[in-house]
């Protein structure tokens, strides 16, 4: 474990890299001694893995990683079964024998035989018979005396880091023997080094494995009193740091094991505040719960049957019955999972603390999220996780957000856009967007299409921001404004999976001659040059499709823009030529030459009839966001019905998508995107099952928004998605590119594209941020008001007294109420949706 030093410590705790380097030589003796006193030969040293303290000192990095000598691997007994309680014994008094012929005036040559020491600890195997524990506490407790000798905190930081890293990063699992070294430490020793540990800012990954096997050795280490200390140490140090995703997984990990373990007299002083401590302070994760939730009755009644259930274990047994009932009230939507724990728990009166207890729960829990959610007003997730998608795009947001119009949907989406990003409030109520922007033939109430909805979303945004003459603050940071040009859409490109809403197509042919080849025409005449919109800078790329007949060498091109591409599988996952597929697979594929044939063959211009031929599609002007819809619906011919796909799909972080000449279609450069944010469609059927998002901001700060729950996240738990939860709709953001200095030659390296900052509330036009600012007073009068009402009635509840058997009243829905939902008009039915409505 690295320290960090306070300088008036520094001196005194601080274990130089040259008194380590010098401890090899002055060791030589001492690794003599150590593997005469295991059993070993003289020692070597120009042994291998440097088990010992040869010339070479102790090899940290192969002790990790379980490459010691063979000598010191049979001395200390390495995870061998057939290792007996003799040989270890004898392993330990060999270590005694290394550390009583330690000069104490010799501190090189003291920390390399600790640190030997050790790592032989780490590598032992305990027996399980109650006669040899009681020999092995014995000698491990004289070790234990030996290593507190120096009686110097240095010492103890130093032991304190080999175990550390011993835990965190070597190949196997260290006996808990090392755990000697925890015993070591003071209390308030403890929550120094805890302390210092957690100021590093470690990995999240190792902090759990380190909890993990604390919690593992706590029932076995009977030798070690304190272990308690440090768990309970580091979790409200990690709860400190506001880290309540990892409090959540370490309460997963460890949860029912540790609650088993309260039936043990032995054990339940250590494990039990623990135990109360994950349950009281779960922040989303009813799992948590529900973990423990079937042992209820059998650990309290086993509790009860103990020596006549004195004073301490009664209050051990009303604490678990209050948070029981206390939890069922926070995790109040699982009537049928709780009616067994009900009837249980009928012989026991929850105490007058469990009301305020459940409160407390709620309170706690519910500030916690990452950024602001968005309630579902029935089944309409599909539309809050795109909006969030959409949040999360820097530019299109800076730049619709500087749109200056008479659209009063503009206006609306404008102001639920501002919330999102300034908002005082855990969650917003987008029913005012959702009115403005419900595509026909989507029934309110019932599931829909994420993907239909964004598509219709932009196409609306777009025609909104034109029609209406908007003016729009220019942006530097965007560059220059590009010209589109608006014409009917081509069945050909929709069949090829590409969303237009442009077109200009041409019809070319390899043997020019006027004639065999008739006089080419556009299908529709280009419009004069438009204004883009916002949508057109943020999202729109273009595209070209060219059909080759087979028979007579024809050619036809079509050229179209684009919002979204919407990428197949193969029907041959050898197309792929991959195990599982990645999204790099799919647009590969998607650009791929198809050939057109059987009931699906073309009909040729020149040859009048239908013909086989090649389709190929090439991109020629790349968006600056790129969306991708993973195509995981198909049509059931048999049944009639759209089913889902569950093809297991690798969400690149970072994709390339190659850009071609418009005539030619010749490779002109390379286009770099990262991964900012996914819809997810967790379920069986495109009509039922739950949309959820994950996004990242610039920072690559990663969160899942799952309504009005948003919580920080990872790209690996992204990536672990396993059906029916799979990726829809990804976003990609253009991160630079590379261009070809000739036709031939080499690409020259990416030049990265600058990043959009996203506007400030002080940057924010003035009709908005005025808005935003009194949305967020009103806010904090709301809060001061439910303040008001929660402490009127914690006041009523004290003086009257209104708890009941396995439940209360008197208590009204206010008090199981988030802070106040608002934004866009507030909740328009003045109450609290589900936020986990399907």
């Amino acid at each position: 474990m690295a320290v960090k030093q306070n300088p008036q410590d520094q001196q005194e705790q601080e274990i130089t890299a040259a008194e380590v380097a010098a401890a090899a030589a002055a060791a030589a003796a001492a690794a003599s001694a150590a593997n005469s006193a295991v059993g070993g030969g003289p020692a070597n040293s120009t042994d291998e893995g440097g088990g010992g303290c040869g010339a070479g000192g102790v090899d940290v990095a192969n002790e990790l990683n379980g490459d010691a000598d063979s000598k010191t691997e049979s001395a200390a007994g390495t995870g061998k079964s057939s290792c007996s309680t003799e040989r270890q014994l004898h392993d330990i008094n060999g270590l005694l024998s290394i550390m009583q012929a330690i000069n104490p005036d010799d501190q090189p040559a003291t920390l390399m035989i600790y640190q030997h020491v050790i790592f032989n600890l780490a590598r032992m195997q305990l027996s399980t018979q109650p006669e040899d524990l009681k020999r092995f506490k014995e000698e491990i407790t004289k070790v234990g005396q030996f290593l507190a000798l120096p009686n110097k905190k240095r010492y103890l930081m130093f032991y304190l880091r080999i175990v550390y890293q011993l835990i965190t990063q070597a190949s196997y699992e260290p006996s808990c023997a090392v755990a000697i070294v925890f015993q070591l430490f003071s209390p308030n020793l403890v929550i120094e080094a805890v302390q210092l540990l957690l100021d590093l800012n470690v990995q999240d990954d190792s902090i759990r494995k380190t909890v993990g096997l604390l919690c593992k050795w706590i029932s076995s280490c009977n030798f070690c009193q304190n272990l308690n200390l440090w768990i309970m140490a580091l979790l409200q140090g990690l709860r400190e740091q506001e880290k309540y995703l990892l409090l959540d997984e370490i309460a997963l990990d460890n949860i029912e094991s540790l609650f088993i373990l309260m039936i043990f007299p032995a054990l339940r002083l250590k494990v039990a505040p623990i135990v109360f401590h994950m349950l009281s302070t779960i922040n989303q994760s009813p799992e948590i719960f529900y973990k423990i939730l079937p042992k209820i009755p059998l650990v309290i009644g086993c509790m009860k049957g103990q020596d006549g259930t004195p004073n301490d274990l009664r209050s051990y047994i009303q604490k678990l019955v209050d948070l029981t009932n206390a939890l069922m009230m926070r995790f109040y939507d699982n009537d049928e999972l709780y009616a067994p724990i009900k009837a249980a728990l009928q012989l026991y009166e929850p105490s007058p603390n469990c009301v305020a207890l459940a409160r407390a729960l709620f309170e706690n829990a519910l500030p916690r999220n990452a950024r602001v959610g968005l309630v579902n007003l029935g089944n309409t997730c599909y539309m809050n996780s795109v909006l969030q998608a959409l949040a999360m795009t820097s530019d299109f947001v800076r730049q619709i957000l500087l749109i200056e119009s008479g659209s009063l949907l503009l206006l609306k989406v404008q102001q639920q856009l501002a919330l999102m990003h300034h908002s005082l409030r855990y969650e917003l109520t987008p029913s005012r967007v959702l009115k403005a922007t419900r595509p026909p033939g989507f029934t309110p109430g019932l599931q829909q299409d994420s993907s239909e909805f964004l598509g219709y979303l932009l196409d609306l945004l777009h025609e909104h921001e034109i029609n209406s003459g908007a003016a729009q603050h220019m942006d530097p940071e965007l560059g220059k404004e590009t010209q589109e040009s608006e014409s009917t859409l081509t069945a050909e490109i929709v069949a090829a999976g590409v969303i237009p809403y442009n077109s200009n197509d041409h019809v070319h042919n390899q043997r020019s001659s006027a004639a065999v080849m008739p006089q080419a025409t556009p299908t529709s005449q280009p419009s004069q040059p438009k204004k883009p919109s916002t949508i057109d800078k943020t999202f729109a790329g273009k595209l070209s499709t060219t059909y080759k007949c087979l028979n007579c060498s024809w050619e036809s091109r079509n050229e179209d823009s684009f919002r979204e591409l919407q990428l197949s599988f193969p029907d041959d996952k050898d197309d792929c030529g991959a195990t599982n597929y990645s999204v790099q697979d799919l647009i590969d594929y998607y650009c791929s030459p198809e050939k057109l044939d059987g009931d699906n063959q073309y009909f040729c211009p020149r040859c009048k009839k239908l013909c086989d031929a090649e389709r190929r599609i090439g991109i020629t002007q790349a968006p600056r966001n790129l969306i991708l819809t993973l195509k995981q619906f198909k049509y059931d011919q048999k049944y009639h019905f759209r089913t889902k796909l569950m093809h297991k799909v690798f969400h690149d972080e970072s994709v390339i998508v190659k850009v071609c000449a418009t005539d030619s279609l010749q490779e002109t450069c390379t286009v770099h995107y990262d991964l900012y944010a996914g819809v997810v469609h967790a379920g069986y059927s495109m009509d039922s099952g739950h949309y959820f998002t994950f996004a990242a901001d610039q920072s690559k700060n990663w969160f899942k928004f799952n309504d009005s729950l948003v919580t920080n996240s990872k790209p690996q738990e992204m990536h672990s998605l396993t059906s029916p939860n799979t990726p829809y709709i990804l976003f990609y953001q253009m991160c630079g590119r590379s261009t070809e200095s000739s036709p031939d030659g080499p690409m020259h390296p990416m030049v990265p594209e600058p990043l959009v900052p996203p506007l400030t509330l002080d940057e924010l036009p003035r009709t908005l941020r005025d808005y935003v600012k009194q949305d967020n007073r009103e806010y904090s009068e709301e809060l001061k008001l439910q303040r008001f009402k929660r402490n009127a009635k914690r006041q009523n509840v004290a003086g009257n007294g209104t708890m009941q058997r396995n439940g209360y009243e008197g208590d009204d829905e206010d008090d199981h109420m988030p802070p106040p939902a608002g934004g866009c008009g507030g909740n328009d039915l003045g109450m609290n949706f589900n936020r986990f409505v399907y």
